[in-house]
């Protein structure tokens, strides 16, 4: 029988792991190492701190996330601005009272009809994060495509 992670032989009950600190972070795919105080782990991104930035990973990594869900799971009060009977202006807040803006649609019409489509992201401080640009175009009056950037 192999030896326990306490290096007793045979079966043992076990209430977690320790790691013992030899200085020395991890450095191939699928470790994980306790160095100098802390823990470090080796995947096929390479090494990373599971303490930084909250939850392991990136902000740039959580952008490539397939992020659909995210408007909506989202507890919100949402406002709509209208000129002429039409929607100018779709504004998501945290609350009713305003407090800090999650995101704000504007559409443009030319003729009566969509013709440019933008949204605008704000992160946790209301800051302008990312803005996207949708622009339609039509052929013989019908929708034909959507150029969207992303800025």
């Amino acid at each position: 029988m192999g030896t326990t992670p306490d290096r007793d032989p045979g079966v043992g009950i076990e209430e977690g792991t320790i790691y013992e600190d030899e200085g020395i972070p991890a450095s191939q795919a699928g470790e994980v190492r306790y160095a100098s105080g802390a823990f470090s782990f080796y995947d096929s991104a390479g090494v990373y701190d599971p303490r930084a930035g909250g939850g392991g990973i990136s902000e740039g990594q959580h952008e490539g996330l397939d992020t659909l869900t995210h408007g909506l799971v989202e507890t919100s009060y949402d406002e709509v601005t209208r000129a002429s009977g039409k929607i100018t202006v779709y504004t998501t807040w945290t609350n009713s009272a305003k407090t800090l803006k999650v995101r704000e649609v504007s559409v443009t019409r030319t003729g009566g009809k969509v013709t440019k489509v933008e949204t605008k992201q704000y992160d946790g401080a209301g800051a302008l994060k990312d803005t996207v640009t949708e622009d339609i175009t039509r052929a013989s009056g019908k929708f034909a495509n959507l150029d969207r950037v992303n800025t």
